[in-house]
C-alpha cells in the first residue's frame, strides 16, 4: 500500500511538472524601425508555422501603446522565429541591414518574451551605429607602401592609428569600419596619406570640399580617390581625342564617319562631327573636354549605316567621361548595312553565362538536330580567340528546336528562378548569326537556401472571389485539394504560398481545389508541369492564364 501511494506521488509530481512545461508564451514587440509603412500588418514566422512568412493565423496585434504581441500555441521545447512584414523580401534585419540568427526560446521558461525589430530587408537601416568606407581606386602615382587614412570630424581631423583604412591583398581595395562618436550624426572626413598635407585631390590636384555622409542612412560608401594635394598632375589637354583603331573589312572605300551623341542630338550626318585622317592613315576626331558623359556611336552618315557588333546586332550606346580621358580607342565589329550572312551554316554564340559557371566548363547544343543528346561531341561549342564560346550549324529544315547544358540533363540551363525554360526556338532563315544568353544552370543554384515563396501575381479575371487556391506538388501524390497547401493572401490581395525543405525542389501546379480546376494555357490547353529548384531565388512571381473549368479543355 505504501508503495503504491509513492507511485501515484511520483506520477502527479511528473504530470505537474508535464502541465507547468506545456504552457503558451506571449511574444511581444516593443519597438520598430522609424520608416517601417504606417498600417503595415507584422507577422511571426518559426518552425511552429512551416517559415510561412505572412501566416494569417500569425499576424501579430498591435496595442495602443505601439507595441505588438502575439500568443504562441501551448507546447514544449524551443522554439525559432523572426518577424516580417507579409513575405521575405521584408523579413527583419540587424541594425545594420544585415542578416541576423533566428530568435529563440523554450516553452515554459518565461510567460512573456520582448523583442526588437532594428531594420528591415527591403528598407535602408536609420540607426547604423557604424559606417564602412571603402576605397575601390587610388591615383597611379601613390606610393605603394603609403598609409592611407581618414581624416574627419570623428577624430579631430587627426587621422590616428585608429583611422587606418586596411588594405585586402586579394582585391588591393582599402577599408575601414568607423563607430559612431556620440553627438555627431554625419561624418566629415578626406582620404590622406596620413596628414592634411597629403589629402586627396580632384584629378588636376585642386582641393575638394569634404565629403559627407549620414550615419544611420548607408552602412557602406564607397569611393575613388582622383588625386593628392602634394602630388598635382601635368595640366591635361582641354580635348579628348577618339581614334578609330579598328574597322570592318566590309567598310567601303572611301566612306566619312561620324561621331553621333547625346551632345549633338543624335545627328548620325553631322559634319560638326566628322572624323579626320591623320599622316599614319587612323582616323580621329578631338572632342572638346566638357564636366559631361558622353554616350555615343559612330555611322557612316546616317543611322542604316551605324556600327554594329561582329555579328550583326546592335550594339548599346558607348559612354565616356570626358574629365577622365586623354584618348579613347574605337574598334568597330560591323556596320548595319554591310553584315552579310553566310547560306550555308547559322552561328549560335554564347552572350552572357551565369557567374556559377565552373571555369572548366564545356557547353552543347542540346536539340533535334542532335537527337536530343545532352553531350554530343558534334555539337560541343568551340572558343574564339576573344573568349566567346560559338557552333556553326548547317543549315537545314524550316527551325531549330533546342536547348544549351553543360553535357549532361542534370545541368541543362534554366531560368532566373531555377525553373526549366521551354525549348529554344531558331528560324533558320531569320539570321546567319544568333546570340544566346544563359541565366542560369540546373545544378548550380547561387544562393544556400531551402525554402521559397510563391506568389500568384496575375489570376484569370474570371476566378471567383472567394475561390480557395491550392498547390498541387509532387511530394504530396499530386493531390489537387491538400488544405496544408491552401495559399494564404498578402496585403496587396495576391496569394502566396511558402515551402520548405523538399529535396532539392519540386514540379507542381496551381488548382482552385481538384484537377477540373487546374491552371491551364491562354487557349485552354494542358500546361507542363511547374518546376522549382531551391537556392535560385527565394521568392517566385506565377500568372495563371485560365481555369480548366472556365474555358479550357481536356
Amino acid at each position: 500500500m505504501i508503495k503504491t501511494r509513492g507511485h501515484r506521488i511520483l506520477v502527479l509530481a511528473a504530470f505537474a511538472i508535464l502541465l507547468a512545461s506545456c504552457q503558451s508564451v506571449v511574444v511581444r514587440v516593443d519597438t520598430i524601425p522609424s520608416n517601417t509603412p504606417k498600417n503595415q500588418p507584422l507577422y511571426i514566422t518559426g518552425n511552429f508555422n512551416n517559415w510561412d512568412p505572412g501566416d494569417e493565423r500569425f499576424q501579430m496585434q498591435l496595442n495602443p501603446d505601439s507595441s505588438y504581441t502575439i500568443t504562441l500555441p501551448a507546447g514544449f521545447g524551443t522554439v525559432e522565429y523572426k518577424f516580417t512584414r507579409g513575405d521575405w523580401t521584408t523579413v527583419e534585419k540587424d541594425i545594420c541591414g544585415y542578416e541576423i540568427d533566428n530568435h529563440r526560446l523554450t516553452l515554459g521558461e518565461q510567460d512573456t518574451v520582448s523583442n526588437q525589430i532594428e531594420s528591415w530587408n527591403d528598407l535602408d537601416p536609420v540607426n547604423c551605429p557604424r559606417l564602412t568606407i571603402i576605397i575601390d581606386s587610388l591615383p597611379k602615382d601613390t606610393p605603394p607602401e603609403e598609409t592611407i587614412a581618414i581624416a574627419g570630424n570623428f577624430n579631430a581631423w587627426n587621422p590616428d592609428q585608429n583611422a587606418i583604412l586596411k588594405k585586402d591583398s586579394s582585391s588591393g581595395k582599402y577599408a575601414l569600419t568607423i563607430d559612431r562618436v556620440p553627438g555627431i550624426k554625419e561624418l566629415e572626413f578626406k582620404v590622406t596619406r596620413g596628414n592634411l598635407e597629403t589629402s586627396e585631390s580632384d584629378e588636376f590636384g585642386n582641393i575638394i570640399p569634404n565629403r559627407k555622409v549620414q550615419f544611420g542612412v548607408k552602412d557602406t560608401v564607397r569611393l575613388s580617390v582622383g588625386g593628392w594635394v602634394d602630388k598635382p598632375t601635368e595640366k591635361k589637354s582641354n580635348r579628348v581625342i577618339f581614334i578609330i583603331k579598328e574597322l570592318p573589312r566590309s567598310t567601303p572605300v572611301g566612306d566619312d564617319f561620324y561621331l553621333v551623341s547625346n551632345l549633338n542630338d543624335w545627328t548620325p550626318g553631322d559634319r560638326n562631327f566628322i572624323f579626320q585622317k591623320d599622316r599614319n592613315g587612323r582616323y580621329f576626331f578631338p572632342f572638346p573636354r566638357k564636366k559631361k558623359i558622353l554616350e555615343y556611336k559612330i555611322t557612316r552618315g546616317s543611322w542604316s549605316t551605324v556600327e554594329v557588333d561582329k555579328y550583326g546586332f546592335e550594339i548599346p550606346n558607348r559612354v565616356v567621361n570626358l574629365q577622365e580621358k586623354d584618348t579613347v580607342m574605337i574598334s568597330i565589329g560591323g556596320w548595319k548595312d554591310r553584315n552579310y550572312p553566310s547560306d550555308r551554316e547559322l552561328t549560335i554564340v554564347l552572350g552572357d553565362l551565369p557567374s556559377s559557371t565552373p571555369l572548366d566548363a564545356d557547353f552543347y547544343l542540346a536539340g533535334d538536330i542532335s537527337g536530343w543528346n545532352a553531350g554530343r561531341n558534334k555539337f560541343r561549342f568551340e572558343k574564339d580567340s576573344h573568349g566567346s564560346y560559338f557552333l556553326n550549324i548547317p543549315r537545314g529544315g524550316h527551325m531549330l528546336t533546342f536547348k544549351i547544358t553543360r553535357g549532361e540533363w542534370s545541368n541543362v540551363e534554366v531560368d532566373a528562378d531555377g525553373s526549366d525554360i521551354e525549348n529554344r526556338l531558331l528560324f533558320y532563315k531569320d539570321t546567319d548569326t544568333a546570340v544566346i544568353r544563359v541565366q542560369n544552370w540546373k545544378d548550380r543554384p547561387p544562393l544556400e537556401i531551402d525554402y521559397v515563396t510563391l506568389v500568384i501575381d496575375e489570376l484569370p479575371s474570371i476566378t471567383p472571389s472567394n475561390a480557395e487556391i491550392f498547390l498541387a506538388p509532387d511530394f504530396n501524390g499530386w493531390d489537387p485539394e491538400d488544405r496544408k497547401l491552401i495559399f494564404n493572401k498578402l496585403p496587396d490581395g495576391r496569394p502566396y504560398i511558402t515551402v520548405t525543405g523538399r529535396n532539392k525542389g519540386f514540379e507542381y501546379k496551381i488548382t482552385r481545389g481538384g484537377w477540373e480546376t487546374v491552371e491551364v494555357d491562354e487557349n485552354g490547353n494542358t500546361i507542363p508541369n511547374r518546376s522549382i529548384t531551391y537556392g535560385f531565388s527565394d521568392t517566385v512571381f506565377i500568372k495563371v492564364q485560365k481555369w480548366r473549368d472556365f474555358g479550357g479543355r481536356y
